[in-house]
């Protein structure tokens, strides 16, 4: 992978030579001076695992409430922005990901050998813009990755043409089309350049689907009529089907990531968040069977061998305990989110999940926007994830059993469906923390120690959004939305274009703006 990745690098060099003398004297007859198309394809869909920690585990995963944060001075768990570290997330897209997928669609888009392979990228672009505009709001989007500064466009513009986008991708697939070219695995190779799903072009297409369907779900509370009519558009066309769709990345055991295991085994930087170990707790008289698989105690620890697991409250300015006595991942787990296969590939990082599409499905039936029961798709939700984790079916089946059927207002069944998904959907702290910010489920903490004097947060509400990079201040102030255009304004207690859950007006521990 590095070599690939260094040659890479020094292809593009070759590429941007200025003149045809200086490249007939020094290219080679025999030098490659094109990246091959898989190279440049197995690159782009790593760029979600560049910084994780920096990236997703200080902000998202700790405004989830998946995790903790046990270090001093690490203050994004109460709201701070550090663009040090956050800030390199708007920079490797702008700059790294988008780059790379706009030289691969420059390089071979034009050949209709490629028309698949341009499909499949134009639902990976889609999913990568779904992830920046879910962090930020409003970005530059129209005309990005094409060397000019271009004005930012709103959310909904974004969401509208990612719609369109990737409706018109799943749809151009052609799979039986031989004169294609192929990212499948050859003789020889380790793995398809294709990680994500080893160039099964059905899987792209339901993948696709599916997140048109989150998209959808996402907007149910400012544009219900959008919303509904591509909810069912997309099951209608076909979402995941089973675990063997999800979408997640390959990590391979002979490169470095700062992925979950350094950051909770090796460096003890985080501790199982208090919030989401409660819920192992309270959804019914047994401990979820997931819990021991995800987490467990250091052998120091004095609760090593207790009855119950138990995490650190979120938002601690100095931590008054010994993080090392609280829960943290299970090194020795086998779930493969955290341990691979085995072999070659040391973890996954997951796009999106199984459970999650049935999820969806779930809360689309609620709203009445398509057919079939609310709960016994929740049901099968939690089904699907208890398989994925490798929960034994007999502990699984226990628990449903148990499991309070959806019913109430549609305000209390919504709650309930979005908390057991919010469970189903660990690690993805990036997606916990969306639906929170859309819904107001599941019930989080405020940092326990106040929001932070540096943040641009008022005290008593929840961090909303993060704010944009600093050299998106310094280069693109004219092209940034007025109101956020300056340092001082561009908060992150605003609420995106879909959020529409006021976090003051809860009451009862419901809301009453999802319906």
């Amino acid at each position: 992978m590095k070599k690939s990745i260094l040659l890479i690098l020094s292809v593009l060099l070759t590429i941007v030579s200025c003149t045809e003398d200086f490249e007939e004297v020094n290219t080679r007859k025999d030098a490659i001076v094109t990246p091959e198309a898989g190279e440049l394809f197995t690159i782009i869909v790593t760029v979600p695992v560049y910084n994780y920690q920096r990236n997703v585990n200080l902000f998202a995963d700790f405004y989830s409430q998946y995790w903790a944060n046990t270090i001093s001075g690490f203050e994004s768990g109460r709201y701070e922005y550090v663009d040090g570290w956050v800030g390199n997330k708007w920079r490797e897209w702008y700059t790294i990901g988008l780059s790379d997928i706009r030289t691969l669609q420059r390089l071979y888009g034009e050949d209709p050998a490629y028309s698949n392979l341009m499909q499949v990228l134009e639902i990976w672009e889609a999913s990568e813009w779904l992830r920046m505009t879910d962090y930020y709001g409003d970005i530059p989007y129209f005309g990005a990755g094409l060397g000019e500064s271009v004005p930012y466009n709103s959310q909904q513009e974004i969401y509208y043409d990612l719609f369109d986008r990737i409706t018109a991708a799943v749809n151009a697939i052609d799979t039986n089309d031989p004169s294609q070219i192929s990212l499948a695995k050859e003789p020889g190779q380790l793995i398809s350049p294709d990680l994500i799903y080893g160039w099964d072009l059905e899987k792209w297409k339901r993948f696709g689907n599916s997140l048109k369907l989150r998209m959808a779900m996402r907007i149910s509370n400012v544009d219900p009529g959008k919303a509904q009519a591509e909810a069912a558009a997309a099951i209608n066309a076909g979402v995941m089907q089973s675990n063997a769709d999800v979408a997640h990345i390959p990590a391979w055991n002979r490169g470095f990531y700062d992925y979950l295991r350094n950051m909770a085994v090796f460096w003890d930087n985080i501790r199982c968040s208090k919030t989401f170990l409660d819920f192992m707790y309270s959804e019914t008289s047994m401990e979820d069977p997931r819990a021991r698989i995800w987490f467990a105690y250091k052998e120091s620890s004095p609760l090593a061998g207790s009855d119950r697991l138990e995490g650190v409250a979120n938002g601690y300015n100095i931590l008054p305990v010994d993080a090392n006595d609280f829960a943290t991942l299970n090194a020795d787990t086998n779930y493969i989110g955290f341990a691979g296969d085995g072999g070659e590939i040391d973890h996954y990082q997951p796009v999106m999940m199984y459970t999650e599409v049935l999820f969806l499905q779930a809360e689309a039936a609620l709203r009445g926007w398509t057919a079939g029961d609310a709960n016994a798709l929740m049901l099968e939700g939690v089904r699907a994830s208890m398989e994925f984790v490798g929960v034994d079916p007999a502990d699984a089946t226990a628990y449903i059993n148990e499991l309070t059927a959806l019913s109430g207002s549609n305000e209390e069944q919504l709650k309930h469906l979005i908390t057991q998904k919010y469970i189903a959907n660990f690690p993805n702290g990036k997606e916990a923390w969306a639906d929170f910010r859309r819904t107001d489920y599941p019930d989080l903490t405020l940092p326990i120690d106040g929001v932070s004097s540096a943040s641009s947060v008022s005290p008593g509400t929840w961090v909303k959004r993060i704010r944009y990079a600093n050299n998106a201040h310094e280069l693109e102030q004219e092209f940034m939305p007025a109101g956020q255009n300056t340092i001082d304004s561009d908060r992150m207690d605003i609420r995106l274009w879909w959020d529409t859950a006021d976090t003051k007006t809860k009451s009862n521990g419901l809301m009453n703006s999802n319906f």
